[in-house]
């Protein structure tokens, strides 16, 4: 298992596609809110992962591996969990207790920020909790639930973001 704190800077791939219905039909205050502090603490599964840019991605990169995990403890401690295979129920539970390598505090408008530890560049991602099931219109199946959270990262040069869905998989881990 790799631990990792990703950073903001992501190369681009395909875009996570999360549209409710055609374009301006629905506005995005209708089907998501902002984050608020509350809203993440817990252990988090990212179900789509996604980059706008449309450069290509280096697999290798963590930020990139098939499973992920974030943890937000109460403490405003963070850790994000990164790998090749499902993560097994026992190493679930050892995300609790798991070291923290990054703080974290969402600003006014939902805006997640986070300081890895011994980096000195601050993370920032645009938050949103979903309100209402949003489906993805090439399946007839919801993408994300009411409660998920769509997170958009900036990155330093502006010029890639990455997109995450994430589902809560566990509320309280402190």
């Amino acid at each position: 298992m790799r631990w990792w704190i990703v950073a903001g800077a992501l190369p681009a791939a395909a875009l996570v596609l999360l549209a409710a219905a055609p374009a301006g039909a629905i506005d995005r205050d209708e089907i998501m809110r902002p984050c608020k502090r509350h809203d993440l603490i817990g252990i988090w599964r990212v179900l789509r992962l996604g980059v706008i840019g449309g450069a290509p991605v280096d697999k290798s990169d963590p930020a990139f591996l098939p499973h992920q995990r974030y943890v937000f403890h109460a403490n405003a401690t963070m850790l994000h969990a990164t790998q090749e295979v499902p993560f097994t129920a026992q190493e679930q539970r050892e995300l609790i207790t798991a070291p923290s390598a990054a703080t974290w505090a969402v600003e006014t408008e939902g805006r997640l920020v986070r300081q890895r530890d011994g980096v000195a560049a601050v993370e920032k991602a645009d938050c949103r909790v979903l309100l209402r099931a949003v489906r993805d219109p090439k399946t007839s199946q919801p993408t994300a639930r009411p409660g998920d959270i769509l997170l958009t990262e900036e990155s330093a040069d502006a010029g890639t973001s990455a997109r995450r869905l994430l589902r809560r998989i566990r509320v309280a881990v402190d």
